[in-house]
This record gives structure tokens, sequence and C-alpha cells, in this order.
């Protein structure tokens, strides 16, 4: 299905004169950020392609055209660019609009902070870290699509983005809440055990790892300093 919203002989000519600088731009800090936070990256001419090294390059590549040229050109651009190149793997289309979205969305979000916190005295450096680190974070915390075989869909990415409740709790953990176990965590747990699921123990859920049934997200820590401990989560 067709994605065009302009011309597409319109706008690559209004794309050419700064296409390779932009792409230049965005590889050279996916490379960067890579070295940095150590996602996953392909090798030679698959380094940033289905891959977490991909997810990144495309929330940067519309940060940036976001940041310097506004919401709408940047848009009509990923549009434009996944209308231009056809899709080899079933998914790929998806899972980079999805992409295109979130790194628009910082972008917008940074503007609104940029008014607040008077961030004109920062220039484009500081930016492009913060926004880099900004992309790493949600792709940690699974906002990011990282693999085309990702189930969502980007028609509802608004109501698919990973909330609390995709967040499986350990027993230890549980334990730890005492009184105050919130529902949803009570909920997952009963629906879970009565599916047969078994115990939330270390070795049960990391069996569960092991058998493509959740994930593990790895400690990381958040662009504001904070800290994020290891969890599972639900797919």
């Amino acid at each position: 299905m067709s994605i065009k919203k302009v011309s597409l002989d319109g706008l690559n000519k209004l794309l050419t004169p700064m296409r390779n600088d932009i792409n230049e731009k965005t590889l050279e800090a996916t490379y960067k950020a890579q070295k940095k936070y150590g996602f996953k990256m392909g090798t030679g001419e698959h380094a940033t392609w289905n891959n977490e090294a991909d997810a990144f390059k495309h929330a940067y590549m519309q940060w940036y055209m976001t940041w310097h040229y506004g919401d709408y050109f940047a848009k009509q651009a990923g549009n434009f660019h996944e209308d231009e190149v056809p899709e080899t793997v079933p998914g790929e289309t998806n899972m980079d609009l999805w992409n295109n979205q979130i790194g628009r969305e910082i972008a917008q979000e940074m503007q609104e902070i940029k008014k607040k916190k008077d961030w004109d005295i920062l220039g484009d450096e500081y930016y492009e870290e913060y926004a880099a680190k900004v992309i790493v974070d949600k792709m940690h915390e699974g906002e990011l699509i990282t693999n085309p075989k990702d189930p969502r869909k980007f028609e509802n990415i608004d109501k698919e983005r990973i909330k609390p409740t995709n967040r499986v709790f350990t027993e230890d953990e549980i334990k730890k809440m005492g009184k105050n176990i919130p529902q949803y965590v009570m909920d997952r747990y009963m629906e879970d055990f009565m599916d047969g699921k078994g115990l939330p123990t270390i070795k049960n859920l990391e069996k569960r790892v092991s058998n493509n049934e959740l994930i593990y997200v790895e400690s990381y820590t958040k662009t504001d300093g904070t800290k994020v401990s290891g969890y599972y989560r639900r797919k």
C-alpha cells in the first residue's frame, strides 16, 4: 500500500541537495551511539539493516530532520524513502514508520524543553548527544521496533507502546511489594499461574526467555541519570 503524501518527483528535488549530508550525519551518529551504548549492529552492508542499529538510525534521522526542518517535512521525507525503497522483508516498512514517528516525537519533546530551559546556549553537539541517549533509552525500554517480525503495527502505535503491564515481576520483587502490590501485577501473576507457566522464580523466567516467551531488558541509565535495574517483560 502506497504511503505517498506529495509528489515523489517534487520531493526528490527538495531532498537531493541535503540527502547525502543527512545520511552521513545519521550513520556517523549511529556508529557513535553503538560504540557508546553497545546496541546490536550487523556487519558490512547489513550493519544497519533490520536490527537495533536500524531502529536507532531511523529514529535519529527523523529526529534530526524534525529538529532542523520541521515535523511536516521530516514526515514526508520519511514516507518518500519508504515509497522509494521496495520492501525486501515483510515488516520492514512497518518497522521503519514506527521508529520514524518516535524520532519525530523526541524532537517535538525537545523543542518544548528548549523553550522552558533556555537551551539556545547549548548548541548542536549537546542536542545531538541528548537525542541519541533518549533514543537508546526508548530502545532499552522496548518502545522502538528492532525486528521486522515484531507484531506491533504502526497504524496502532498509540495503543501498542510498551506499558508497565508488559513487565513480568519476579517472585522476590512481588514479595518486597508487601501489601502494596499493584492490581496489574497481581493480574499478570494470576494469569501466568493459571496458564500453567508456574511461579515467577528467576530460574523459571530465564527459561521463558530462552523459550522466546519473554524478553530480559538489561539494566541501563536514563538520560536524566535515573538507573533502571534489569527486568523481564512480555513481548
